[in-house]
């Protein structure tokens, strides 16, 4: 017998998954080939001309090192033989030399060049990359800690690693290009000589494969500290909180637990940093110690008259060019080896299901529909991912195209997670949402919102100018005075544009020197952006929260006005506003308990009566 079969809801974050088996060398070996693959690939494709250029400057370098370390025998010899030869072929020598030298500068600084402009085109590319796959995955996915850990390890390294990994590359092939050319200067010492070469800088190369090993570990156990020493920052340093960090005296309790993390990052660094240090020492020390044995061979065969002068200095100087150049070829695979193993972090990132692909598209500059939609709910039910228990349970709602119906509850009784459904943030886990009989789930994301306009308690104070915290409502129509002024104007905030400095351009928000508003302000703003919406469904959740009762009282009288061509869902705990509503309906526990008008729901003496009652005289004795 086959096992169930199960369903996740599209909006939930897939649940982790578990530690990946271990792979053989051979399986490393061929991930990191094709990371090289796909970074060269990513680079190339932005400026070849860059890269083909930093390419041929590898090669040109690679070369003209050789050369200089030729030329240095050339220089000796001809000065042991200047007795007969005189200083003429000496000094052509030296030219020589500087010529190579200038070269080899006029190419450091090309290859310098081409990585600084390949570097700022890749870190705007990889950060688009990143951006984009966060705009096209489910909004469910930023309430999962596993995903928000894999943006930020995305976030913190991928940008520059692609290039990063491509410079190794290259750095490899010119100094495999130069270990080509010292190789043949060698030869004629002995193939022992190249052998030493290689084997002295293998331990250094060992010792900096395994810390590098390490050290990614160490950066990927940290992803939740990090974000959580990001926060504690934000909550000491942002207005929105700094109000009661002071009033509550919570800065040095705060400051506190931001110093445990950085402090226990120190500690975990230092304990690496002293046993990378130990062993690179030693290891270091072994292959200095083959270095002098053999300059000790060379001396003595130099005293002895089997080499000469010139030799010696070319094979002591390509010696120890040539370890430090193999050390660097080495070096740079360890590197490559520990760009690719945060290229992995931003593989798995991109690697992540896009559940809303088209979330990012331009809005078109047509209305979405010319006429107010029906809704329904048919035994809707929502339970969180991981959660036990439905918050919404068997929800069932019609809404007739035009009518504005009340959602009353008490907190956390399922409203705001409703309007979320309705809204696309999340999917039912079971049920359908209908908007003109069209099953929502056949829906792209990006057309079911184009056809609602909706303000959240927790509304966005975009700090931009006060046109662009309007315009954002329908972005085609953002440079349209004529429409922003009008949404303005329907949200009640006209009387805060003419005191602004510079009107509608004025930048709102302390963080780039605006102007501040108070929350009643800011509300008709968010208010205003949601009436600038050419959707015929208005949602407001508690539109008007943050405003005194003569505010209130204006902004539904218009609202009264404006709902007449839409469909209009109001959350409100303020029940004086209700009456409004064509219909009210009662949340409580995750199911609608009562519906009906405020008349017919006094007249039951049910739950909505009660809490109208509460708030009634609450009203009388204040």
């Amino acid at each position: 017998m086959s096992p169930p079969s199960t369903t996740t809801s599209p909006s939930a974050p897939p649940p982790s998954a578990p530690p990946p088996a271990p792979r053989s060398r051979a399986a490393d070996a061929l991930r990191v080939f094709g990371h090289a693959r796909t970074a060269v690939r990513m680079v190339y494709g932005l400026d070849r001309t860059l890269f083909i250029g930093l390419l041929v400057g590898q090669a040109l370098d690679a070369g003209v090192v050789v050369g200089i370390a030729w030329v240095g025998k050339r220089i000796i010899d001809a000065i042991t033989h200047g007795a007969t030869d005189g200083v003429k072929p000496a000094l052509l020598w030296v030219a020589a030399e500087l010529a190579l030298i200038a070269a080899r500068s006029l190419v450091g600084q090309s290859n310098t060049f081409a990585q600084l402009m390949l570097r700022s085109k890749l870190g705007l590319h990889v950060n688009l990359l990143i951006l984009d796959k966060a705009a096209r995955v489910a909004y469910a996915r930023f309430e999962d800690p596993v995903f928000m850990n894999s943006m930020t390890q995305a976030r913190r390294e991928a940008s520059a690693r692609p290039l990063d990994l491509v410079t190794q590359l290259l750095s490899m092939t010119r100094s495999v290009l130069t270990l080509a050319g010292f190789a043949a200067l060698l030869w004629s010492l002995g193939a022992w000589a190249i052998v030493v070469l290689v084997v002295t800088a293998l331990p250094p190369f060992w010792a900096e494969a395994r810390f590098a090993n390490e050290s990614f570990a160490l950066q990927r156990a940290r992803s939740l500290r990090y974000r959580r020493s990001f926060y504690l920052e934000s909550v000491l340093t942002t207005e929105a909180t700094v109000k009661e960090v002071k009033l509550f005296q919570l800065a040095g309790w705060l400051r506190d637990k931001y110093r445990d993390i950085i402090e226990s990052f120190e500690t975990e660094e230092r304990d690496l940093a002293r046993r990378r240090s130990i062993a690179s020492f030693s290891l270091g020390l072994l292959a200095s110690l083959a270095l002098y044995g053999t300059y000790a061979w060379i001396v003595s065969q130099t005293v002895a008259g089997v080499i000469t002068l010139g030799a010696m200095t070319l094979y002591m100087g390509v010696f120890r060019q040539g370890q430090d150049t193999l050390r660097s070829a080495l070096s740079a695979v360890a590197k490559a080896w520990e760009d690719d193993l945060y290229m992995t972090n931003l593989d798995e990132f991109l690697a992540v299901p896009e559940e809303e692909p088209d979330a990012a598209e331009p809005l078109d500059s047509a209305a979405p529909d010319d006429r107010a939609p029906s809704l329904s709910l048919e035994n809707v039910s929502f339970r969180y991912p991981g959660s036990a228990k439905d918050v919404l349970s068997n929800i069932t709602l019609r809404i007739a195209p035009g009518e504005t119906i009340a959602l009353v509850g008490k907190n956390g009784a399922g409203k705001t997670t409703l309007i979320k459904l309705l809204v696309g943030l999340f999917r039912p886990t079971s049920g359908v949402i209908r908007v003109d009989d069209v099953d929502v789930s056949t829906l792209s994301m990006s057309a079911l919102r184009r056809r609602v306009g909706v303000i959240f308690q927790d509304f966005a104070r975009l700090q931009l100018s006060m046109r662009d915290n309007v315009g954002v409502g329908w972005l085609p129509a953002r440079e349209d005075d004529v429409a922003v002024s009008a949404a303005i104007t329907d949200g009640g905030a006209r009387e805060i544009v003419e005191r602004l400095k510079d009107g509608m351009e004025t930048p709102l928000g302390r963080a780039f020197g605006g102007d501040d508003l108070s929350g009643g302000q800011w509300q008709r703003v968010a208010l205003a952006r949601a009436f600038m919406r050419k959707s015929r469904i208005l949602v407001l959740d508690e539109p008007t929260a943050a405003m005194d009762a003569e505010g209130e009282h204006e902004i539904f009288q218009r609202f009264r006005d404006l709902k007449k061509d839409r469909t209009a869902i109001l959350i409100t705990h303020r029940f004086g506003t209700v009456r409004m509503a064509d219909r009210i309906v009662v949340i409580d526990g995750g199911r609608i308990v009562e519906e009906g008008t405020h008349d017919a729901l006094m007249a039951v003496g049910g739950l909505y009566a009660r809490m109208f009652s509460l708030q009634a005289e609450g009203l009388r004795a204040g």
